[in-house]
């Protein structure tokens, strides 16, 4: 993955493009984002109609095309972003999600969700997958481009996934003869962000590695050149950059919107240059796999109490930022008594670089963040190198006051400190 949670690695997937900057550091050569101004404001504030969606790559290769998320925000509106102002596809599913949950303020009536979800035992997979179905089956003279988002399938739980087994098992062998003719990838944006699981080493690893499965169509897997590619590319370190690319290639339209789209991957249909860095292919420090060794230092050392209560710092200066919680959350503040953690890693020149993990009141919310330390500094200055921190365990209701904004996983509402007491 190529960033925290699903937009900037939706962005990286469907737009391959980077909402975030990559600042230069001792770790990084430093990356710009592709928005000007502040990078996920000016992403989020803009509409998409004019970028370099891949559905409209398709559509103008004469594709018919389709798109089905399971909630009215997705990928492209969350936190409370436009989006796009015309659809985007020609078979758009959001509206089902806007009357469901009663996001649109022309639906007078109640959200259906408890009829449509509960009263059916319909979850939202459900009817993504059976709108997925028709689409396969219309259209029989014409290529197609379907993208379905799950996110309420797994999203909360892991284990969750496995209860619908049975239901996509039935799904790919009704749909085989369907998607002979078609590339196919299942995939996940990133893994697990937060749980028990999220807290081991396995889990980390799981989290900035999620699952990616192609399948070609049938008469190209004859193609020696091509399948000896792919099987050595799915050894490498690849990013959703890459899946852009390969997406871009497989869409040749001879009259595009846009002629020539900024590709930042490379396509996984042929040898793929190297070397490949994380910084080079644009993953940031903290979501790399290819990490050198660590050590965690003692409970006792001089870096967990000043490099923790620094990220808190940033943390409230963060909240501070704007009126939707600023006036609304809670200043936080260290949770000294709680174990922090600080994992060391193997000296880069002059060096440190330190992962903390820390946890903070009134909330007792678990973070992580990455810093850095020149070992040439005689105060010891300790340089936060994470733009935001990851929290490792669920804040739900906890942010109920600010469950749109962009650090709601900070914020512990102020009318719930009453409660806490």
């Amino acid at each position: 993955k190529i960033g925290l949670n699903s937009r900037p690695n939706g962005f990286g997937l469907l737009l391959g493009k980077s909402i975030y900057s990559i600042p230069k550091s001792p770790i990084s050569r430093g990356h710009s984002a592709d928005y000007y101004g502040e990078s996920f404001n000016s992403s989020c504030k803009s509409y998409l109609d004019d970028d370099q969606f891949i559905g409209f790559r398709f559509q103008d290769d004469d594709y018919v095309t389709m798109m089905s998320e399971d909630w009215a925000l997705g990928v492209f509106n969350w936190p409370n972003c436009l989006g796009f102002k015309n659809k985007p596809v020609d078979h758009y599913m959001r509206p089902f999600q806007l009357r469901v949950e009663a996001k649109n303020r022309f639906y007078k009536s109640v959200g259906m969700s408890p009829i449509v979800y509960g009263e059916s035992c319909r979850e939202t997979f459900y009817y993504q997958v059976e709108y997925l179905k028709d689409f396969l089956k219309a259209y029989p003279d014409r290529p197609k481009f379907s993208l379905t988002w799950m996110s309420y399938l797994a999203h909360d739980d892991q284990n969750a996934l496995s209860h619908a087994d049975d239901y996509f098992y039935h799904f790919f062998n009704s749909t085989q003869t369907d998607l002979d003719n078609s590339f196919l990838f299942v995939m996940g944006d990133h893994g697990n962000r937060f749980g028990k699981v999220r807290q081991t080493n396995v889990g980390e690893i799981e989290d900035n590695n999620p699952f990616l499965f192609m399948s070609v169509p049938k008469n190209l897997r004859r193609n020696d050149t091509l399948i000896d590619n792919l099987r050595e590319n799915s050894k490498e370190l690849i990013t959703h950059y890459d899946i852009y690319a390969t997406m871009v290639e497989i869409a040749n339209p001879s009259n595009p919107r846009i002629p020539d789209p900024l590709i930042k991957g490379s396509s996984l249909f042929h040898s793929l240059p190297q070397p490949r860095t994380c910084d080079r292919l644009r993953i940031p420090f903290e979501y790399c796999i290819c990490r050198s060794s660590k050590t965690r230092l003692p409970k006792t050392n001089e870096i967990a109490i000043p490099s923790a209560k620094l990220m808190v710092e940033q943390m409230n200066d963060d909240l501070n930022k704007y009126p939707e919680t600023a006036m609304l959350c809670s200043p936080l503040i260290l949770d000294e008594k709680a174990r922090i953690y600080v994992d060391q890693f193997d000296e880069r020149g002059d060096v440190k670089i330190f992962k903390v993990t820390y946890s903070i009141l009134p909330s007792n919310g678990k973070f992580w963040g990455m810093l850095s330390q020149d070992v040439n500094d005689k105060n010891g200055t300790l340089k936060i190198l994470s733009d935001k921190f990851p929290r490792l365990n669920a804040y739900g209701p906890q942010a109920h006051c600010a469950s749109q904004a962009l650090f709601a996983s900070y914020c512990f509402c102020k009318d719930l400190l009453n409660n806490n007491m």
